[in-house]
């Protein structure tokens, strides 16, 4: 029987979400691993999870989506306990239940959805969960025009680390929305059909170099042609959070 959950969690508490080996020795706590190891003792049984989507070490998430295969019934409540009393308040799942046997967390989303938070002063408490970037003066006019340039559909292989996987690299942005909270906090809100390996860090980084006048206006379509040079700025990954996933039945 296949199920499927919600989980949030704290990125910057592990090496990313896909479990991994380095060198073929050293394994280290990633989210997937973490969630198997407690469902595997909740449940009693091997169990192997596939989310959405992966996370670079440091992301956070509010609302990855999760399915799993289990050979049995389970009562979604005590399960949902006991994962969330055995993550260390680092992930907490929710919403579990029983769903189709082949729905697929990953190739079934139909829309991914991210914020990425700045702060333009100083700030202490929330510094785990944004871009601090102290007193700059960022032009936040100008970076929400020059965020338009990504909508619709575009080849973002400049925009990531490519895996080299033979992949298209073709991803439709169809929001790229800039909140002003208040005097200090700016939150992007970008919604596609996919991201590729670390794409919403390269454009917020591309928009960041924009805001401090580095580059002017129009540098994202120059990017996209393959006629610009120059270093370029990649955001850091605690101001990034997947806030949701959308499907057309959950």
């Amino acid at each position: 029987m296949r199920y499927r959950f919600r989980c949030e969690y704290l990125g910057s508490a592990f090496y990313g979400w896909q479990e991994q080996n380095e060198a073929g020795k050293t394994k280290f706590v990633t989210v997937q691993s973490a969630l198997e190891e407690a469902l595997g003792i909740a449940l009693r049984a091997p169990v192997r999870i596939t989310g959405s989507g992966r996370t670079d070490t440091g992301v956070h998430a509010r609302g990855q989506c999760v399915h799993f295969d289990y050979d049995g019934e389970l009562d979604p409540a005590k399960t949902v306990r006991s994962v969330n009393g055995l993550t260390k308040r680092l992930i907490r799942i929710r919403d579990l239940e029983r769903c189709a046997d082949d729905f697929n967390a990953r190739y079934d989303a139909v829309l991914r959805y991210y914020q990425y938070t700045l702060y333009t002063r100083p700030v202490a408490l929330m510094r785990e969960f944004g871009w601090e970037c102290g007193s700059q003066n960022l032009d936040l006019d100008a970076m929400e025009e020059e965020a338009r340039a990504f909508l619709g559909e575009h080849d973002f292989i400049d925009f990531c680390i490519p895996r080299n996987d033979g992949k298209s690299t073709l991803c439709t942005l169809f929001e790229f929305r800039l909140e002003r909270v208040n005097d200090w906090t700016a939150v992007f809100h970008i919604k596609g059909n996919r991201f590729l390996h670390r794409q919403v860090r390269a454009m917020v980084g591309t928009l960041y170099d924009i805001g401090r006048g580095r580059y002017p206006l129009g540098t994202v379509q120059t990017i996209f042609d393959k006629k610009f040079k120059g270093e370029r700025t990649w955001a850091p990954p605690q101001g990034l959070v997947l806030q949701n996933v959308e499907y057309k039945d959950y």
